[in-house]
């Protein structure tokens, strides 16, 4: 009774770590994971392996008079593998499993350049008790798609300044994003004349089959004005994408 007692509180519980099986990942392609479970002090039931890829998001919130900038953890995808079997002390369990990354998820690396955070959680679902978690930062590069798209746009005098995950979504006319948060890209211009763009903000929204382009382009005196288009997936080179994003910056 006394073993049971502890376990249903969490002391002596099971304890998880996710390896994964590939040093780099993709937005929008599969992805492996190897999951180890070690059992603790007690036996215990595990109901169930909880996995969420998480990412930290930039967000903002009014307070008095202004709006106060601040990091949120978001939830962009969940699944709940079924275990329901018994682990006895120290024993060790494996099981891998298979995910598809969504199409939208924000890159986190872009030439050994951190893009943002980006992480795989791992949890049990332990009946009677406390979850053991693991958490597991991914490195997830763009897309062919849009690392074509950022060079016609370094072609065309713009230097890339910034990067950033921000909370909310997008719509267009042309498509409309689906995960809480969306990732921008800031450009500066290498050179300024007097109607040149002051900076230019490059959103992307994968839908598996075609990216949407968004760009924001802050014109001095002019404001901000609003671009888009979707350029299909098969166009993965400079070329093939370059008359698609040529129209938006002229």
């Amino acid at each position: 009774m006394f073993k049971k007692i502890l376990a249903s509180v969490g002391i002596g519980k099971a304890k998880i770590d996710a390896v994964l099986l590939s040093d780099t990942l993709q937005a929008g392609q599969k992805f492996d994971i190897e999951v180890i479970i070690t059992g603790g002090d007690v036996e215990q039931e595990l109901n169930a392996i909880e996995l969420a890829i998480m990412a930290q998001a930039k967000a903002e919130k009014n307070v008095g008079d202004e709006d106060v900038s601040y990091q949120k953890n978001l939830v962009l995808q969940h699944w709940n593998q079924e275990l329901n079997l018994t682990i006895k002390p120290n024993e060790t369990i494996t099981r891998q499993f298979s995910l598809l990354l969504h199409p939208e998820t924000p890159a986190t690396e872009l030439f050994g350049r951190s893009l943002g955070k980006v992480w795989l959680k791992t949890g049990l679902d332990i009946k009677s008790g406390i979850d053991g978690s693991d958490k597991d930062h991914l490195v997830i590069l763009p897309s062919a798609t849009q690392l074509a798209v950022l060079d016609v746009i370094s072609d065309s005098g713009y230097s890339l300044f910034k990067v950033d995950i921000e909370a909310g979504g997008v719509r267009t006319n042309n498509f409309q994003s689906h995960l809480p948060c969306y990732q921008e890209y800031e450009f500066k211009p290498q050179s300024r004349s007097f109607f040149s763009a002051k900076e230019l903000e490059v959103t992307f929204v994968d839908n598996g089959a075609e990216t949407g382009v968004l760009i924001e382009v802050d014109r001095a005196f002019l404001g901000d004005g609003y671009r888009s288009i979707s350029v299909p997936n098969s166009c993965v080179n400079v070329e093939q994408v370059r008359p698609y994003i040529e129209r938006l910056l002229s």
